[in-house]
């Protein structure tokens, strides 16, 4: 799922959100400043979050709120870490 990131106030939490999504206006006017951030694909999403939680108040009301030191998190994994695939590794399958 592709997420839009937005930072609430001075880095005081931020929105998430689905992509291209609309946010709720009176419930973004009670956090405060609001500004766009940026977007990540969670499967690239550093594994230091509860998605499923946050998927959960996606359902529930269309964004979750996460805490400002929860920022590492909201982050794509550096590309030197991400498993790569190398054919030399995978034989193929007999049938």
């Amino acid at each position: 799922m592709r997420v839009d990131v937005f930072v609430v106030g001075d880095n005081e939490g931020y929105v998430v959100a689905p992509s291209d999504s609309w946010l709720p206006l009176d419930e973004m006017r009670a956090l405060g400043a609001l500004r766009f951030g940026w977007t990540i694909d969670t499967g690239l999403a550093m594994p230091k979050l509860d998605w499923r939680a946050i998927g959960n108040d996606i359902d529930a009301r269309g964004y979750s709120i996460v805490a400002s030191t929860d920022v590492s998190g909201l982050l794509a994994i550096p590309q030197q870490n991400l498993p790569a695939i190398y054919p030399e590794q995978h034989r193929p399958m007999a049938a």
